[in-house]
């Protein structure tokens, strides 16, 4: 499978595991949440395999329809009809299903995209992860590592390796422009301190601002040294949070895949 349907699938992924928490967090407006993304994963996973074998539908039981022509097999169909039904209510009528019926059609939502990955995409579903697209090898082990580091609770390093790989990120960009030996007719050589500044802002734009309030937040700078590993500066006493981990390994991830999409 090509890395954009892969991309595609897994950001499917964290729609599921958000409609999770929607759900768990028990308010009506939660379980309406939590329906929509549910179904909405399973949805747009559907219409990709349809994709995929050359078709383009456009309803639900279209899809469905269409996919069992071409002999594709939908696991928990009778549930996952029962899960769309709920959206249509929800998303038209604003009923919302009672804790125990969400709760089951949630789950079992999981179980699909479980079985029909396998199935269709030959693609793990607890093992599939957007770093794992990520080609730089040294910025997929940071995340690897913070990934690990923050299901084992240890926060700090999680963090701390989440940063120093949006800065590795940040100097790879940065040497494969200055490599380039000309730049609207003249060389760029022994730039300055703030041109750098001006560079880095420029060349990873979309991210900039996210960037500078995640270290600026951390208070955790890293410093290059040439042939060795970089230095980590901390600017202040910080104790990371679980929500603070997440949002830095979420942001590293997808500035890496980016910053490889932009500049490879």
């Amino acid at each position: 499978m090509e890395k954009e349907e892969t991309a595609f699938l897994l950001d499917l992924k964290a729609l599921m595991e958000h409609a999770i928490l929607h759900q768990q967090s028990g308010t009506k407006l939660d379980m309406r949440l939590a329906i929509n993304h549910a179904h909405q994963a399973i949805e747009l996973t559907l219409r990709k395999k349809a994709e995929l074998l050359g078709e383009n539908p456009y309803y639900f039981p279209e899809i469905v329809r269409i996919l069992k022509n071409k002999h594709v097999k939908i696991p928990y169909e009778r549930q996952i009809e029962e899960l769309n039904e709920a959206r249509r209510l929800t998303q038209h009528y604003g009923t919302t299903p009672n804790d125990n019926d969400a709760r089951r059609m949630i789950f079992l939502a999981r179980d699909f995209l479980i079985d029909f990955w396998k199935e269709a995409f030959d693609l793990d579903y607890y093992k599939a992860s957007l770093y794992s697209l990520i080609s730089n090898s040294k910025v997929k082990a940071l995340i690897e590592e913070a990934s690990k580091a923050a299901e084992a609770g240890d926060y700090d390093k999680a963090l701390r390796n989440s940063i120093q790989a949006t800065y590795e990120i940040q100097w790879w960009v940065q040497k494969r422009f200055k490599r380039r030996p000309e730049l609207a007719g003249f060389e760029v050589v022994n730039l300055s301190d703030a041109i750098d500044f001006i560079l880095n802002v420029a060349l990873s734009s979309p991210f900039a601002f996210k960037l500078w309030r995640l270290r600026e937040t951390a208070g955790m700078v890293f410093l290059p040294i040439p042939g060795g590993e970089p230095v980590t500066q901390s600017l202040k006493e910080h104790k990371s949070t679980p929500e603070e981990t997440r949002y830095a390994l979420e942001l590293a991830t997808e500035y890496a895949l980016w910053a490889e999409q932009v500049y490879s």
